[in-house]
């Protein structure tokens, strides 16, 4: 072979040798997702126009923007474009992608693809075109009827299942930033839970005590867990007390944050308040007057203020709180149906708090 001819094998063959080494280095999302170019996405939000931009969030600021784009110019590829501020910190992209892309769950929105192009870091995850949570309880006049007690307490259901899947996962998965807007709600009403983020991972250990990270403490006003903003130490019970605000959020449809008898107090001490002395009609909201069931209230009430008990360690695992929330629609459809509920049927029920309630209490749970 002539010198020339060797040289130029030697160097396909070394061009090849080093990409060949790069991929199986690289991070596995690089590999299995769409890396789009930013011309691309400029055309799929029409140069990320402002009239496609869907993120609303009350009262905050994040660090991204999030766009409605159509890719592979088609009207039916409708996506979700993140993108995040140039100047924000790279890890937070690194950890939402690395994130989605190693979790597969139906309440939880599915990556499709990313592009990192110098400072410009995006993320394209499915779209839902009816907004958020939020949306659906706080802006009823956008023609859409408010949800019904039984779609509230799918969402709900739903919602707790994505966070007892992120929990479950080895290592746990703490969300961190849970809240109505943060949930988004598909065509189908099914609820997603996105923005990854700030997510941090704990090694799961033998005591659940030791199941803990100490971190700089993030997270929105009016959700975040109290105790985790005293101690700075983070548990998956951090998500329970946030979860639980949404759900008062749900029963009431009010913000994080209100005037409750001319005082500033957040929805979490409200609703604990409104339970504790007898007066959560007060709160609830009114196109729900007259549509829950007494019993599918007190337990779905009970589930919610369990949440936001100040010790972290006595609130429910979300594995407890999706059972009782599929308990608290079970009452909900038998008193719609007229069908006595039958107790044996709380054998599937685990306790609130493992080896926390005797099988009285959890009587007490059911008959009301």
């Amino acid at each position: 072979m002539p010198s020339s001819g060797k040289h130029l094998f030697h160097c396909l063959y070394s061009s090849r040798k080093r990409e060949k080494e790069t991929n199986e280095n690289s991070p596995a999302w690089k590999r299995l997702y769409r890396r789009f170019t930013l011309r691309e996405l400029r055309t799929a939000t029409q140069n990320f126009d402002i009239a496609r931009r869907i993120d609303d969030f009350p009262n905050t600021v994040y660090p991204f923007s999030v766009y409605r784009g159509y890719i592979n110019g088609s009207y039916k590829d409708l996506v979700a474009i993140k993108v995040f501020d140039p100047n924000s910190d790279h890890q937070n992209f690194l950890t939402e992608i690395e994130l989605l892309s190693n979790i597969r769950h139906a309440n939880i929105v599915s990556l499709i693809g990313y592009c990192s192009d110098g400072s410009d870091n995006i993320i394209v995850h499915e779209y839902t075109p009816h907004g958020t949570l939020y949306d659906h309880l706080q802006k009823t006049d956008n023609g859409n009827p408010p949800l019904s007690w039984k779609q509230r307490l799918q969402i709900c259901i739903g919602i707790a299942g994505g966070l007892e899947f992120l929990h479950a996962a080895k290592p746990s998965i703490v969300h961190r930033d849970i809240r109505s807007t943060s949930i988004l709600v598909n065509q189908n009403l099914i609820a997603k839970i996105s923005v990854f983020d700030i997510a941090k991972l704990i090694s799961t250990s033998l005591s659940e005590s030791d199941n803990h990270v100490t971190s700089d403490v993030v997270g929105t006003l009016g959700y975040l867990d109290p105790e985790y903003y005293r101690t700075s130490r983070l548990t998956v019970k951090s998500d329970v007390y946030s979860f639980g605000v949404v759900l008062f959020e749900v029963l009431c449809a009010k913000s994080a944050f209100r005037l409750w008898q001319e005082e500033e107090i957040s929805l979490a001490e409200c609703g604990r308040r409104c339970v504790e002395d007898g007066k959560l009609d007060q709160i609830i909201d009114p196109c729900l007057n007259g549509e829950i069931a007494p019993k599918s209230l007190k337990a779905y009430s009970d589930v919610a203020y369990n949440c936001l008990n100040e010790r972290g360690n006595q609130r429910p695992t979300m594995a407890a709180v999706t059972k009782k929330l599929e308990l608290t629609l079970l009452l909900q459809e038998c008193t719609e149906a007229d069908i006595p509920f039958s107790p044996s049927w709380l054998r599937s029920i685990p306790s609130t708090v493992e080896g926390s309630e005797s099988p009285a209490e959890r009587q007490d749970f059911i008959i009301l």
